[in-house]
């Protein structure tokens, strides 16, 4: 029908999203409920000079229910909006409000002789007012308020004094405008907020959805893909990490650069889907062979790097070891090696220091690069420390 009328159609919420909808604008609702009730109250007490100047003989009945009976309603009214209720319950209490607020009118005016009660009947259109547009009740409660309104003053109607068909068409030609046009106000005021709500969720949604994103893109763009571990950025982002987030964790440094034998040969021989196949093995391997919070990075090709930070000097053969004997263990066949050695190795060279600036650590890699040249010299399948200038070696 709303269509009909040419209004949007009002949105069709899931049971979570309405409860989401009302959790959200609960606190403003009970602010604005609670100011239209304080407006609406002071106008409906401030009425009470007209009924005196138009309603002379039913003066005191005008007193005791505005002041003796809406009063103290209203005023409990106020506390119940500020207690912590359901903003619902909230809502239909303030219509119950003003519809017995129409009801001690209307005892007003029914009980006056006064001629003109006729012309203060036209008010009745304010009642109409209250429960939509100043409440801002939902579409569907003051559809129902303006129903049993509409049904109790053109009920009274008829025993004012004075009241005849005529002046019954008139009133109506008055009322029924004002009633469509506010019932028209409430429902697009609650199609915009159920709208507008929508809309808000789903720009929050994608909000999530692009933050989603960007932090995968920021970790594909620090991860190798083959290997899923960290690429060169991926081991740039950390050493900023350590110099900016632990620098005392940077002082006492073991890096290590692993390489795998006779790779290239491997890869000739098995074909690149299984060249493929050996790296991420033995980069599963290697990750497991060493503990939880050291960065493992392939550097390139089948070269791979590790830091561990906060590390003894004296890890690094231990560490370095590790490493070999876990991709060893891969009893990975390699029957190009070129030598008596028939599976898949690695060669590691492995330094210590510390890393508090890029110099330090493209020292510390120079260094590392020159003791797996060591390894490799030595036969492969072996590591070497570098001490300083130094090299130590131990042959695996």
């Amino acid at each position: 029908m709303m269509r009909w009328l040419g209004l949007p159609a009002r949105p069709r919420l899931t049971v979570e999203q309405y409860a989401a909808f009302l959790e959200d604008r609960a606190a403003l609702r009970s602010r604005m409920l609670k100011a239209a009730v304080v407006c609406v109250l002071i106008f409906y007490l401030t009425c009470f000079l007209f009924d005196l100047w138009l309603l002379g003989d039913v003066t005191m009945l005008s007193a005791v229910l505005r002041f003796g009976v809406m009063l103290p309603i209203a005023i409990g009214l106020l506390v119940y909006i500020a207690g912590k209720h359901p903003i619902e319950k909230k809502e239909i209490a303030a219509i119950l409000v003003a519809l017995l607020a129409n009801v001690c009118w209307c005892a007003i005016l029914v009980s006056s002789s006064s001629p003109g009660v006729l012309t203060y009947f036209y008010a009745a259109a304010t009642f109409q007012m209250a429960i939509t547009i100043a409440a801002a009740s939902p579409f569907r409660p003051a559809l129902r308020a303006s129903i049993f309104t509409f049904c109790l003053n053109y009920s009274v109607i008829w025993f004012l004094e004075g009241a005849s068909p005529s002046y019954v068409i008139q009133h109506l030609a008055v009322y029924m405008p004002t009633v469509l046009m506010t019932l028209l106000v409430s429902y697009q005021l609650e199609v915009e907020a159920l709208t507008s709500h929508l809309q808000m969720q789903e720009n929050e949604a994608l909000k999530r959805e692009l933050s989603r994103q960007n932090k995968d893109l920021a970790r594909l763009s620090v991860t190798d893909p083959l290997t899923r571990l960290a690429n060169r950025r991926g081991t740039e982002m950390e050493l900023m990490r350590l110099a900016t987030d632990v620098p005392d964790e940077a002082r006492r440094v073991v890096l290590l650069v692993a390489d795998v034998d006779h790779f290239k040969a491997y890869n000739d021989a098995y074909g690149h889907g299984a060249g493929d196949e050996c790296l991420k093995r033995v980069a599963r391997a290697m990750r497991r062979a060493l503990p939880m919070e050291a960065h493992l990075a392939r550097h390139g090709g089948e070269e791979f790097l590790a830091i561990f930070s906060d590390a003894d000097r004296d890890m690094a053969p231990t560490l370095a070891e590790s490493l070999r004997r876990a991709v060893r263990q891969l009893g990975i066949a390699h029957g190009f090696t070129g030598d008596r050695n028939t599976y898949v190795t690695i060669s590691v060279g492995a330094v210590s220091g510390t890393i508090q600036s890029e110099g330090d650590f493209e020292r510390l890699l120079d260094m590392a690069d020159r003791a797996l040249y060591a390894a490799k010299a030595d036969g492969r399948n072996t590591w070497r420390v570098s001490l300083d200038e130094d090299e130590a070696r131990v042959v695996a």
